[in-house]
C-alpha cells in the first residue's frame, strides 16, 4: 500500500487537535505520535530521502511538535504560525537545551518544513502557512545569530534577547 493510501485511512480531522483539558492532551498527543509515524513513512515513500534523513527530519518534527506546539504552548499543531515557529528556533530551542547548534536545529528545522508541506498537501493545514514556515525555517543566519547572541548573554540581557524573539 502506498503511503497516499496510508494518509487516507489516517482520516486526519485538525479539529481533533484541539487541547483544553489535561484528557486533551494525551489524546491529541496519540493522535500525533500516530500522525508522525505516517509523515516518516511518506518521506521514505517519496524517495527523496535516505532512511537516516527521513527518521533525523520526522524526529525533528516529533520535537517541535510534541515538546514545544502541544507540551508547552498547548496548542493545535495545524494551527501554528509561522512567528510561533520563529519563536521555537529562536528562543525556545535555545534556551532549553544545554547546548544548542545549528547542525541539531537545522535538522528540526527541515523536518518542521516538511511536515508542514506534508500537511498542506493533505489539505489540513493552509498552503500560505506551509510557505510562511518554510520561509522561516530557511532563515539559518538569524538562528545561528540567536545562538551565539544567547551564548554571549552577560548579566542582566536574558530578558532583552528573549523579547527580540518571543516564542507565541
Amino acid at each position: 500500500m502506498n503511503s497516499l493510501n496510508k494518509t487516507a485511512e489516517l482520516n486526519v480531522q485538525p479539529d481533533n487537535f484541539y487541547i483544553n483539558h489535561l484528557s486533551d492532551e494525551i489524546r491529541v498527543e496519540q493522535l500525533c505520535q500516530k500522525l508522525l509515524k505516517h509523515f516518516h513513512q511518506h518521506l521514505l515513500d517519496s524517495g527523496k530521502f535516505s532512511p537516516l534523513e527521513a527518521g533525523s527530519m520526522a524526529s525533528g518534527a516529533d520535537y517541535f511538535l510534541r515538546d514545544f506546539v502541544i507540551d508547552s504552548l498547548r496548542a493545535n499543531i495545524f494551527h501554528i504560525t509561522a512567528r510561533q515557529v520563529r519563536g521555537f528556533a529562536g528562543n525556545w530551542y535555545v534556551h532549553r537545551n544545554l547546548e544548542p547548534n545549528m547542525k541539531e536545529l537545522e535538522t528540526i528545522l527541515k523536518g518542521v518544513r516538511e511536515f508542514y508541506c506534508y500537511c498542506a498537501n493533505n489539505s489540513w493545514a493552509e498552503t500560505t502557512v506551509c510557505h510562511q514556515i518554510a520561509e522561516i525555517c530557511c532563515d539559518l543566519d538569524y538562528f545561528r545569530e540567536r545562538i551565539d547572541s544567547f551564548h554571549a548573554l552577560t548579566g542582566d540581557d536574558y530578558p532583552g534577547w528573549c523579547e527580540q524573539c518571543p516564542t507565541n
